[in-house]
């Protein structure tokens, strides 16, 4: 019986090595009944967010400076602020 529990175990331990770690361990929270954070999928939402912003980067930069103030840093690829929207006028003033 033992020869086939170690099979068994050395089989899992095959399949684990070969997953992705990342889904191994979403896999885990999952089981525990825990909601998984996807850490890259969240940096990509706010980076669409802040890139949809049309204040010239005045929001990243005060977001920058908050988390700064917390300890952390805002790490979205290096990806910087577009440039500044001038606003349109919008017709002839006589």
């Amino acid at each position: 019986m033992s020869d086939l529990r170690k099979e068994l175990l050395r089989q899992m331990k095959a399949i684990r090595e070969k997953m992705d770690p990342k889904l191994v361990e979403r896999a885990k929270l999952a089981a525990l009944g825990k909601v998984p954070y996807d850490s890259d999928a969240a940096k990509e939402a706010v980076g669409h967010f802040l890139d949809a912003k049309r204040d010239g980067g005045a929001f990243r930069r005060k977001l920058e400076q908050a988390l700064k103030a917390e300890g952390a840093t805002l790490d979205l690829d290096g990806e910087k602020a577009p440039p500044p929207i001038k606003p349109r006028r919008g017709g002839r003033v006589t």
